[in-house]
């Protein structure tokens, strides 16, 4: 009888076990986030579910840890008290799961976009390779948003241009690159050293789609400068731009490490392309995106050491400010 007593008073108060360390996580995140809307986007569930998860974990501690009102939720004393060791229980897990990366044999999961992806990995990946072969690097390239990838645990880095913002990630400006007006011989603007916005006025242009950081950052440009061009074409590849300039369906805005190899110069006579400044100049920031203060693998230490080396020399590109 006093078992089933003790049995019965735990599931009534609730027993903490290996279900407490997701709902202390769920409650961090709401935390954070001020409020239960904003924390469901970050964990991936339902309002009702987090909630379910809030509600065991208060019945778990035997206090209650949010006053619910009209405007939203606020940490009673418990609640506070309870998150200052959440932080703590959750460094503990995260600096576990380093831990077990570095036994394990370094997988590296790098999110990055296309132009990125093409011209700048494949050859910070030969270099990797080589210094260390233990890391395995896996690529992921054209996702919607690699800043919620980030913050969903499914990247380790992400090598981006002009990314968004968020404070819980760790934004470090690689180098600069210049986004450059790209002519083929046949477009009037074909051999142009610099080009200015009146020169662009009712161009006819192959367009990077807006979809794209780069795109939109054209759109931003010539929008500032009252400018609008002639978009026959748009596409998110830059390979298919290239190709597209090449025969001759109009220039396009691209950046100089796609047309690196393509551009006509005295070194290289068989270029079929010609790249032209713009003025004022456009320009992009290659940035490095990792956890604020979370614990990295060896591996993924690794990967950065590299990825700054190469930043470094990267041709045509601006060193960056230490960060």
């Amino acid at each position: 009888m006093g078992a089933l007593r003790e049995n019965s008073r735990e599931k009534r108060l609730g027993k903490p076990g290996l279900t407490t360390l997701n709902r202390l996580r769920c409650f961090q995140m709401v935390v954070e986030e001020g409020g239960f809307k904003r924390a469901t986007l970050r964990l991936h569930i339902t309002q009702p579910a987090l909630s379910y998860q809030i509600k065991h974990l208060e019945e778990e501690m035997g206090a209650l840890l949010f006053d619910r009102h009209p405007g939203g939720v606020s940490l009673t004393a418990a609640g506070r008290l309870l998150f200052e060791h959440a932080q703590k229980v959750n460094g503990a897990v995260q600096e576990a799961q380093r831990a077990v990366k570095d036994i394990s044999a370094g997988e590296v999961r790098i999110g990055t976009v296309n132009s990125i992806g093409t011209y700048f990995v494949p050859h910070l990946l030969s270099l990797l390779r080589e210094r260390s072969a233990a890391v395995r690097p896996v690529l992921y390239r054209e996702s919607d948003e690699f800043i919620e990838a980030m913050l969903a645990s499914r990247i380790d880095l992400a090598i981006l241009a002009n990314p968004r913002v968020d404070k819980r990630l760790r934004y470090e400006k690689l180098f600069e690159e210049h986004v450059s007006l790209v002519a083929a011989r046949s477009h009037p603007l074909f051999g142009a050293g610099v080009v200015r916005p009146s020169q662009l006025q009712g161009a006819r242009m192959v367009a990077l789609s807006e979809q794209t950081p780069t795109g939109m950052l054209v759109h931003r440009y010539l929008d500032k400068l009252g400018v609008a061009v002639e978009p026959v074409v748009l596409s998110e590849s830059v390979e298919m731009i290239k190709r597209m300039v090449e025969i001759g369906m109009g220039a396009a805005f691209l950046p100089d490490m796609v047309t690196e190899r393509d551009v006509l110069s005295a070194t290289n006579r068989r270029g079929t392309l010609t790249r032209a400044r713009l003025d004022p100049p456009l320009v992009r920031q290659i940035v490095l995106v990792t956890w604020n203060e979370a614990a990295s693998s060896r591996a993924v230490e690794t990967c950065i050491e590299e990825i700054r080396r190469q930043s470094a020399t990267w041709p045509g590109a601006a060193p960056a400010a230490a960060p």
